[in-house]
């Protein structure tokens, strides 16, 4: 009898501790406007529970709009998501499908399910989940720049951003890019729009024939381009316009670069 006690004791204690590590802290958005910040912790037939300051909220998933693990969406977020659902990653690529299942620990273990079948990723993974912009959502300052704005700024330490703006093929894009990115540890490993000071390569990078930590771009999931200080550029693809950092390792980065983007016209 005590062994049994000792061990209902046991799994319980297991399963508390299961359920103070399966969560990840998040901005949930729902499709009436409200943002909960909070930790996610699961997804069942409950809908998606939600752990608000100790306590444990249920949302009925139809009522979710977007989850984000990296912080508030801003315009060029919401921009960027056409119909979706998708799932945008950490570094950058954008995937259709929604979300069948949450599970695991810290990292939260993400089930994808699109056309293709199931995919699992991770929170560390993921950036946003994101269905459908709520009609009166409140959303952190755009950056992206249609000519005289702040322009859209590309941090060193992430892979792609989006521009928010959708590009036509054979359009005419103006770049103004400004900015200086610390491309390692080392103070002196330093980048321009153009690429590193030292005109160095990195062999795993998106572009790896030209200069690391230079400015690039791509259109959708399409293949990676050069842009550095060029001041214009054909498009060769129509979709969203993503800017990022032609480098293999963005985590140890410093730095960002500002962008403005003016369309001259299409041809």
């Amino acid at each position: 009898m005590t062994r049994r006690i000792f061990g209902a004791l046991a799994l319980v204690s297991t399963l508390s501790l299961g359920s103070v590590l399966a969560q990840e802290s998040a901005i949930v958005v729902l499709r009436s406007g409200e943002r909960v910040n909070g930790s996610v912790v699961d997804l069942n037939a409950q809908g998606l529970q939600v752990r608000v300051n100790g306590n444990d909220r249920w949302i009925n998933p139809n009522e979710v709009a977007a989850i984000s693990f990296t912080g508030d969406l801003s315009e060029a977020d919401w921009a960027a998501v056409g119909s979706g659902p998708v799932f945008v990653l950490r570094n950058g690529e954008v995937l259709a499908g929604s979300l069948f299942d949450i599970g695991g620990a810290t990292p939260l273990r993400l089930t994808l399910r699109g056309r293709d079948g199931d995919r699992e990723l991770t929170s560390n993974d993921v950036a946003r989940i994101i269905w459908a912009r709520p009609a009166n959502v409140v959303t952190t300052p755009s950056t992206a720049g249609t000519g005289g704005g702040p322009g859209v700024i590309v941090p060193g330490n992430q892979q792609w951003v989006s521009s928010g703006i959708s590009v036509r093929r054979g359009e005419t894009i103006t770049f103004q890019s400004t900015g200086e990115v610390r491309l390692s540890a080392d103070g002196n490993d330093l980048a321009g729009v153009a690429g590193a000071r030292s005109q160095r390569l990195a062999a795993g990078s998106p572009l790896p024939q030209a200069y690391a930590g230079a400015l690039i771009g791509r259109i959708g999931n399409g293949a990676p381009f050069p842009i550095g200080d060029q001041t214009s550029l054909r498009m060769p693809a129509a979709g969203i316009l993503w800017l990022g950092i032609n480098d293999d390792v963005v985590g140890d980065n410093a730095g960002q670069f500002n962008v403005v983007i003016t369309r001259r016209g299409r041809r």
